[in-house]
């Protein structure tokens, strides 16, 4: 008997990839074709193309579109938000406008080592879904929160203008992503390659300079 003839029904014959090597290039596949293509425009087959596995290990491994939508964007912010308390960790004991400079700095750069973030997210909020409610109550309610806090210590410090929270963090994260979210305009406008490290600093730099009273 063959071992095709042996394998349980419905279970994929396994790849010579480790399992979590596999879904680990589901999810960045997923998260390239969701981001250039929005949910509707990303099929299953292309994402397990892209990803070099055959359609029905794909599918034993994320049933649907939409659970795997949801673990590729849970997998994208489990990563942004180790990132981001690695380097919270390093200023500890230091004035609380040091700590946010750091944290800017450090948002900026994972803004440029994953644009796609932000272009799922504008994919997204461009319509109404319920994976726009998902993020909204997932990610972007929990983020809001804890940066609320940081800017409403830094706006009484005088560290940064009086505005509404609301407006200050929209405003910053769009600061942020903007040149790499747009990178391709970027690089044909100015002739600049936005995931060069001195062109990720400079653009650190300058949001530092263009918001913050020291």
């Amino acid at each position: 008997m063959t071992a095709a003839a042996t394998r349980p029904r419905g279970r994929p014959a396994r790849t010579a990839r480790p399992v979590e090597q596999t879904r680990g290039a589901i999810l960045d596949a997923a998260l390239k074709l969701f981001s250039e293509r929005g949910f509707e425009g990303a099929a299953m087959r292309e994402i397990a193309g892209l990803a070099g596995v055959e359609h029905s290990l794909l599918r034993y491994h994320y049933s649907d579109k939409a659970t795997l939508w949801r673990a590729a964007l849970a997998r994208l912010i489990t990563d942004m938000n180790a990132h981001m308390a690695a380097g919270w960790a390093t200023t500890v004991g230091q004035p609380a406008l040091a700590r946010f400079k750091a944290t800017l700095r450090d948002y900026v750069r994972y803004c440029a080592r994953h644009p796609e973030h932000a272009r799922i997210m504008v994919q997204e909020a461009m319509g109404e879904s319920d994976r726009v409610a998902w993020i909204a109550e997932q990610i972007v309610g929990p983020q809001h929160r804890a940066m609320a806090r940081v800017l409403e210590t830094l706006m009484t410090q005088g560290h940064l203008p009086r505005l509404p929270i609301r407006n200050l963090i929209y405003m910053l994260s769009a600061a942020a992503q903007s040149p790499f979210t747009l990178a391709g305009e970027v690089r044909h406008a100015y002739g600049v390659d936005m995931s060069d490290a001195t062109e990720i600093e400079r653009h650190a730099d300058a949001l530092i300079a263009l918001l913050i009273r020291d």
